[in-house]
């Protein structure tokens, strides 16, 4: 009986794990950091985290995990409601759209990817967050999130992949 119950629970921590890490690495996304630059632009570590579960586990990264992931990162940000779970939304959307394109490719490819796609979600959320203010708002801290994204990438991809192969290869 007990065995049973364990092996229930860690079925179950590994079908949420992208989500715990998603909200871990949102957690330190938001870190108050004393510096100029940081308290307008930053890493989209929220958008990039659904880029990656979806591109590489969508099985474990559904649109419940969009869900939570965006009404936290809603409640942890300044933005307005809804704002970042509409940018995962678009996020999750394109990249199930194309992702037959991008399964099984090399790891530049699905850089590449992100670089194409990091844009249309960011600048939707743009978009949305200049209409609920009623004014366009700068785009140099825009430009700036996404550069600083794309460039960090390859770490955040390749410490998620560490966990990919260590925790969930004996899923398949």
């Amino acid at each position: 009986m007990r065995e049973g119950w364990n092996e229930a629970l860690t079925s179950w921590l590994l079908r949420w794990l992208p989500l715990f890490v998603s909200v871990l690495w949102l957690m330190v996304s938001f870190i108050p950091l004393r510096s100029e630059i940081s308290a307008n632009a930053r890493p989209m570590l929220g958008l990039m985290c659904v880029y990656f579960w979806t591109a590489y586990r969508s099985d474990l990264f559904s649109l419940m995990s969009i869900f939570i992931l965006g009404v936290i990162s809603d409640i942890l940000s300044v933005a307005p409601l809804g704002i970042h779970l509409f940018m995962y939304l678009v996020m999750y959307l394109s990249v199930t759209k194309i992702s037959k394109y991008i399964n099984d490719k090399t790891f530049e490819i699905l850089w590449i990817g992100l670089a194409l796609l990091l844009p249309v979600s960011m600048l939707s959320g743009w978009l949305l967050t200049s209409i609920y203010y009623a004014d366009f708002l700068p785009l140099k801290s825009l430009i700036f999130s996404y550069l600083i994204s794309v460039a960090l990438y390859p770490v955040f991809g390749g410490i998620n992949a560490l966990i990919v192969n260590a925790c969930l290869q004996d899923e398949d």
